[in-house]
């Protein structure tokens, strides 16, 4: 699945690094886990919520990415603490390209 995720991807922009660990991140993630083969079989986005937060309120509000998005929300799951402060800070808002 990694290589799969890796060469959709790139396709949508992202560099080979940078579509290497988010697609490390998205496998890895079991709560994102039907979203993410929905998308990579049929290219469909679907939504996905973690307590007030959802996939498509992340990409409408904040303009990410469905991938980013997808990985926020397996963030929050993960590390609710952590990624709720990153997300009130406006780290998040950090976008392909700028470090």
């Amino acid at each position: 699945m990694i290589d799969e995720l890796i060469l959709k991807l790139e396709t949508q922009g992202y560099n080979h690094a940078e579509a290497k660990s988010l697609s490390q991140r998205l496998a890895a993630a079991e709560i994102i886990r039907e979203q993410l083969l929905c998308w990579l079989e049929t290219d469909v986005e679907t939504d996905c919520r973690y307590e007030e937060f959802s996939v498509f309120a992340l990409m409408r509000e904040r303009g990410f990415t469905y991938p980013n998005a997808l990985n926020t929300i397996a963030w929050l799951y993960r590390n609710p603490e952590a990624a709720r402060k990153a997300l009130a800070s406006g780290t998040d808002r950090i976008t392909r390209g700028e470090r």
